[in-house]
């Protein structure tokens, strides 16, 4: 009889571990079939997204004031926040590489590492920060609330697209802003180091001349870089965060969970693409 029981006991424990083993594999299979069909549907309104944003003439006039709507408040109203944070990394990173360069005398190496570290990725990656946490916020809820009003309905029934009236001037002025703000973030924080330098002694060089060095260290792929980099990272945040607001349908509790999971994934889509850009180019 023990040895029955033993036996039954340890059949009964390799069932058990089998159907963990089995759930584990359903879990991660489900996650990953959601995964790859979100992928799918993000694609595809991605390419709806640019085969409308090339044809501008054919927006009605609504579109075209949402438009500079999205654009004032990504754009210009951002404006402080990408001040005070480029004075800030001018200090913390231009002026802390012109002194330590120069304390070991070696300033002809001041404008290449500026170039790859602030042009190339601190800039666009600072810069997509602040609009994921400022704008990519605001428009999670304002959609996620519209679509829990039933305001998404009543556009339909008004004959009002709302894909045309809602999602394409969000994409499009956060694609064009991120790249806007970034180049400003980056005058403003070599400006900002190099006015830091100079009163601290540090440089011995004219505004004109440090700018100069910059400029005339960028090639044609940090040229290039800039505009590729901001606009696709915007362009992939503002899906995103546009696909978590109208994704809610039941309650403002559903939009608060779904809040926080549409900036994270803002984020890390910003991570992504910087990384994958930088080491393509």
């Amino acid at each position: 009889m023990n040895g029955f029981q033993k036996t039954a006991a340890r059949r009964n424990s390799q069932a058990a571990a089998e159907a963990e083993a089995v759930g584990l594999t359903a879990t991660v299979g489900q996650w990953s079939i959601r995964q790859v069909w979100g992928l799918i549907q993000l694609s595809g309104i991605a390419v709806a997204v640019i085969r409308q944003s090339f044809r501008p003439l054919t927006w009605r006039r609504t579109v075209r004031a949402e438009l500079s709507e999205q654009c004032l408040q990504v754009g210009l109203q951002a404006l402080p926040f990408i001040l005070i944070t480029g004075s800030l990394v001018g200090f913390g990173l231009v002026y802390q590489a012109i002194y330590w360069l120069g304390l070991i005398g070696q300033t002809e190496f001041t404008a290449p590492v500026l170039v790859t570290v602030l042009v190339r990725e601190v800039a666009p990656l600072f810069v997509a920060l602040i609009v994921i946490g400022r704008s990519g916020s605001v428009i999670i809820v304002e959609l996620g609330n519209m679509r829990i009003d039933g305001q998404i309905r009543m556009l339909d029934a008004q004959g009002i697209d709302p894909f045309l009236f809602l999602v394409i001037p969000r994409v499009v002025a956060i694609s064009v802003c991120m790249f806007s703000l970034t180049v400003v973030f980056i005058a403003v924080a070599l400006c900002s180091g190099f006015l830091t330098g100079n009163a601290l002694g540090s440089m011995n060089m004219t505004l004109q001349q440090f700018i100069t060095g910059i400029v005339m260290e960028m090639g044609i792929a940090e040229f290039a870089m800039v505009p590729l980099k901001t606009v696709s990272i915007g362009f992939v945040v503002a899906l995103i965060v546009c696909t978590t607001g109208l994704s809610v349908t039941v309650s403002r509790t559903q939009l608060l969970a779904a809040m926080p999971r549409g900036i994270t994934k803002s984020a890390l889509a910003a991570l992504l693409i910087s990384v994958l850009m930088t080491l393509l180019l």
